[in-house]
């Protein structure tokens, strides 16, 4: 198969999931990835979970199956004279490295920045990043999202904060990784010199679209932190986890939804209260809404209510485990698992691909390697080779393939560009993971033309109302109140954090598809572009008729990147719903919040949209290398629940191997013991923590994860010793994983007499992965954030000047792009006249054709 990455070798010294998820995205769509393991090999095998079999447990590792696919491994002791000379012959021959090593190893391997040699892209994957106040601490899953993410204002008010499932930020650190690796192998290749890229992975958390980012500027803007859930409410737009027959539903009712649901439930009297237009200040309305759908649901299977509610276009979807999914109908007929043959374990059942091309892509072509497999075949290839590798040239296979990459400067030597200069994105795309993939796309140079149509305001996507009341954008919450001051303004389309948060350097232009003119218009744009984006209803643009095949015959070298939510084919294709909803379908939303407490507590998160994005901006870079070497347009289709089910892979893997049901675990970890987030000392409001982070508060928190004997010995070490932890129980993880909750009380002795600052630097001094739970507004004052320039200010005309969220790594490549926030319609004239070249009275046909306007537009042409 011709796979879009052949040509790209890559050396992963990298362990755990991050960095090895980002090298198994680059094995599984062509690249060859040799992975150097230690002798004792991955800690990926000793992560759990492990499934029965023959072979020792390092074999059996699900994250090691899942992780290790079309790589091979070899063993090398990077402290030994002969391992550091092998690793330093693989990376003489390599044009991607990605790492995690400690910084005395990366220096004696000479992986450092300013001494890579010429052609070398170096991609760190570290916890906290190479540079800054906190390099070399440690991390774990429940750290990065403690300091990162938004964990603050994740679960309920009245307990601890909780993290999502499994291991989602590490798996999307990875997703971000893989693009990055991407980039700088673009770059230096390009400009003939070594590019080193610092990823954090706190920093892919601070700027993940899950939320993160918007409540960021929602704290920015109001000046207040993002709340944590109060728990289970109800409102006239139901939302949220429902019980049924066999299990649970999770719905969503947006404005334009509602007559959706009313028909679907079928009650007169519910009917006729909606139709009252006083409905959103009705008192009883909502808990005879819930009441309504309570009645529905319980008395249906949750695939029957899935069904039901799909048909007539209610956003309803299953919840599943991943043992559910399995079984489930629509990813069978779409192809989606996969068996591979193990040398060890036989037929293994893993998922499949995550992207899909039109005509070559993903393949699985070899099976996670037993430790050390290729060593010796390895070793003879490097011993047979007679010349010494040497950097692709600019022109060869393996050189720069992506638009506008070498431009020859004045003294006639490269001139250094971002990796997607020369290219033009057409935006087509909603609410947040399309948006967060063409962000991506911008910030590496990419001319991003973002369209929206003036006479149809996208809920979700630009607000949840065109002009919400003053009084309402108090109630909106931080997700769709993000408005500067709590003033929605004149424009709110402009302002609000939904929508500024991936909005910086695009071109923003109106256009109206369901005019003849207005497809007309697109269908020429297309052909000044190099890529569209969209990620909007599955049939809409075909009904539009500006879909894969009408924009294919009037560009044939188009990219087209599709991001449907369930595919473009199978039972569900048309099934409608947030991340959120299908995060639920897919077996994630069942893995999340406190084991005690009904799944319905549970709040909305929206990981499927930051995995979404970044595999999105990923795919696009693969289809470009693959469209220049063939000439020919592609279709790629990233199905975001297969590419999100990704992962969390090691669990299919498990319960495909077992058949079991995965149950929560809220805080804690399979393998690692003690793991959670404990309280800390009250702090003052107005007097920050010790280090000056953040504006003080009562509600602080600090995560810590202990992951093996000599961990728990440090930790004990930063308690100062207590009599209780010598006990011999708590001296193996066994027992300390039997023991959890007793062990859980002595740790909050000793935390609450702490701040979550203290406790965090006292416990990584010795060792112990920990973190302070920080706020919107202590994220904004860390002081590690800001040393590495985790915040920038950005704006515009009507948002004024904010710090906002800023790029998703740090590297000495080019500068990424930093551009101001668009308003509507603000390039209409400097798209339509100067690319489309049209004059005054062709420009004047589409103003008159009601095409141009800087503000969403009511039935009778005036401004909502």
């Amino acid at each position: 198969m011709d796979q879009p990455l052949t040509g790209i070798n890559v050396v992963e010294l990298a362990g755990g999931i991050a960095g090895p998820f980002a090298g198994k995205l680059l094995a599984d769509f062509g690249a060859e990835v040799i992975k150097v393991e230690p002798p004792d090999g991955d800690r990926a095998r000793r992560l759990g979970p492990v499934i029965p079999g023959p072979g020792g447990e390092a074999e059996r590792s699900a994250l090691f199956l899942h992780l290790g696919t079309n790589k091979r491994s070899v063993v090398a002791d990077i402290h030994s004279e002969d391992g550091a000379d092998l690793v330093r012959r693989l990376v003489a021959g390599a044009d991607i490295v990605i790492e995690s090593l400690d910084t005395a190893d990366l220096v004696s391997l000479g992986l450092v920045p300013g001494q890579l040699r010429p052609g070398l892209a170096v991609v760190s994957v570290t916890s906290f990043g190479r540079t800054g106040p906190y390099a070399g601490y440690k991390g774990e899953e429940i750290v990065h999202y403690a300091v990162g993410g938004p964990m603050s204002c994740s679960g309920l008010a009245e307990r601890e904060p909780v993290k999502m499932g499994a291991d989602l930020g590490q798996y999307q650190c990875g997703n971000v990784a893989a693009l990055a690796a991407l980039a700088a192998h673009h770059s230096a290749v390009a400009a003939g010199r070594g590019v080193h890229v610092d990823l954090a992975n706190v920093e892919t958390q601070v700027a993940s679209i899950d939320r993160r980012m918007s409540f960021l500027l929602y704290g920015a803007y109001t000046h207040r932190d993002a709340p944590r859930s109060a728990g289970r409410s109800v409102g006239p737009f139901p939302a949220g986890v429902m019980p049924t027959e066999d299990g649970y539903v999770n719905l969503a009712t947006m404005p334009l939804w509602l007559p959706r649901m009313l028909t679907t439930l079928g009650d007169p009297d519910l009917a006729g209260r909606y139709a009252d237009p006083g409905f959103l200040v009705d008192p009883e309305l909502p808990e005879m809404a819930d009441t309504a759908i309570l009645t529905w649901t319980i008395t249906r299977t949750r695939q029957a209510a899935m069904e039901e509610a799909q048909a007539n276009g209610w956003p309803v979807l299953a919840v599943n485990l991943p043992v559910d999914v399995l079984a489930d109908p629509h990813f069978a007929e779409r192809g989606f698992w996969v068996d591979v043959e193990h040398p060890t374990l036989g037929r293994v059942r893993q998922p499949g691909a995550p992207i899909r091309f039109h005509a070559g892509g993903w393949q699985l072509r070899r099976p996670a390697p037993t430790l050390g497999q290729h060593t010796d075949e390895v070793r003879a290839q490097l011993d047979a080779a007679t010349v010494a590798p040497t950097p692709a040239p600019a022109s060869g296979p393996a050189a720069a393939s992506i638009p506008g990459g070498v431009a020859e400067a004045a003294d006639g030597h490269p001139a250094e560009q971002l990796p997607l200069a020369g290219l033009r994105v057409l935006d087509l795309t909603v609410v947040w993971a399309g948006p967060y993939a063409t962000m991506f796309l911008a910030d590496l140079g990419a001319e991003v033309i973002r369209v929206d149509n003036p006479w149809i305001f996208p809920t979700s996507t630009r607000g949840l109302f065109a002009r919400p009341r003053p009084e309402m954008v108090e109630e909106l919450g931080p997700i769709f109140g993000g408005y500067p001051d709590m003033d929605a303004g004149e424009r709110p389309w402009n302002r609000v954090a939904l929508f500024t948060s991936h909005a910086r350097n695009k071109r923003s232009i109106t256009l109206d598809l369901r005019k003849p003119s207005g497809r007309e218009t697109l269908l020429r744009l297309a052909e000044h572009c190099d890529v569209v984006v969209e990620n909007n209803a599955v049939d809409l643009l075909d009904k539009l008729g500006v879909g894969w095949d009408a924009l294919h015959a009037r560009n044939p070298k188009l990219i087209m990147v599709r991001l449907p939510a369930v595919g473009l084919d199978g039972p569900y294709r048309s099934y409608l719903g947030f991340g959120v909803n299908f995060e639920a379908l897919c077996g994630l939303g069942a893995l999340r919040g406190y084991p005690d407490i009904d799944l319905s507590e549970n709040e909305a998160v929206f990981h499927m949209d930051a995995a979404s994005g970044a595999a999105g901006a990923f795919a696009t870079m693969a289809a470009l290398r693959r469209v220049d070497r063939t000439g020919e347009g592609e279709l790629v289709e990233l199905p975001q629940t297969e590419n999100m089910m990704n992962h969390i892979g090691e669990l299919f893997v498990e319960a495909a191997a077992t058949g079991v049901r995965h149950e929560r675990r809220g805080n804690r970890h399979c393998t690692r013991a003690p793991q959670g987030v404990y309280r800390s000392v009250d702090v003052p409001e107005g007097q920050g923590g010790a280090g000056a982070v953040g504006a003080g508060g009562t509600d602080r928190w600090v995560a810590i994860s202990v992951g093996d004997d000599d961990e728990w010995a440090g930790l004990v070490r930063a308690m100062g010793q207590p009599d209780w932890a010598a006990d011999e129980r708590f001296a193996r993880a066994d027992g300390r994983m039997a023991h959890h909750d007793e062990i859980d009380r002595g740790i909050t002795t000793w935390t609450q007499g702490l701040t979550h600052i203290d406790a965090f630097h006292r416990c990584q001094a010795e060792g112990v992965p920990a973190g302070p739970v920080l706020t919107e507004s202590e994220c904004y004052a860390d002081p590690h954030l800001a040393d590495r320039g985790a915040f920038r200010e950005n704006g515009s005309a009507e948002l004024g000047r904010h710090q906002y969220a800023s790029h998703a790594w740090r590297w000495d490549g080019p500068e990424l792009a930093w551009g101001d926030i668009p308003l509507l319609g603000q390039d209409n004239e400097a798209v339509y006249r100067d690319l489309l070249g049209l004059d005054d009275e062709g420009y004047a046909a589409l103003e008159a054709d009601g095409h141009l306007s800087r503000d969403y537009l009511g039935p009778d042409g005036t401004p909502l």
